[in-house]
């Protein structure tokens, strides 16, 4: 038998390859009829850099830095919205594109997670968290080639996950 897809992780670094990795994301979500997880990790500093920053910037500032850099990442991700909206709207507008009677066009939920910490890990933690199916994630293009590249967070996610990874490749305009 067939294992369902109910539960989707997007882990998004906000790029424009992410971006473009999201109507396959819908796309899977409207077939399976599955919760979208969206999730964009701020990777912690080391500490001694931490250290040095909140050293210039005092305590307090080094503090209201790090939270508008978290505001400023839930805005790119949902805007002024309710993440359940704004996707709801990207599924719905991905299903009239497509072609896709409303009526069909079916999805449970959604999420966005913001979460501070090692972006592998917090991958690979979200993802049971939410008892994920699968998780999708967007390569890049390479740097000196218009081939696709894979970076170390993906390997790592590949080696590390439990559930299948399903890596997007960027769309390469001739």
């Amino acid at each position: 038998m067939l294992k369902p897809i109910s539960n989707i992780l997007f882990a998004t670094n906000l790029s424009k390859n992410c971006a473009e990795a999201f109507d396959v994301v819908a796309s899977m979500a409207v077939r399976y009829r599955a919760t979208i997880i969206l999730l964009h990790v701020t990777e912690k500093m080391p500490d001694s850099i931490e250290g040095r920053l909140k050293g210039m910037f005092g305590e307090s500032k080094w503090q209201e830095i790090s939270q508008s850099h978290a505001t400023s990442a839930r805005q790119i991700l949902i805007g002024k919205r309710s993440s359940s909206k704004l996707i709801q709207t990207a599924l719905e507008q991905f299903c009239a594109d497509s072609g896709i009677d409303h009526t069909e066009c079916g999805y449970v939920s959604r999420e966005v997670v913001i979460r501070d910490g090692e972006v592998v890990h917090e991958i690979i933690e979200q993802a049971t968290s939410y008892n994920c199916d699968l998780i999708i994630m967007a390569a890049r293009q390479g740097f000196l080639s218009k081939h696709t590249s894979i970076g170390p967070t993906i390997k790592s996610v590949l080696r590390n996950s439990r559930v299948p990874v399903l890596i997007v490749p960027p769309v390469i305009k001739e």
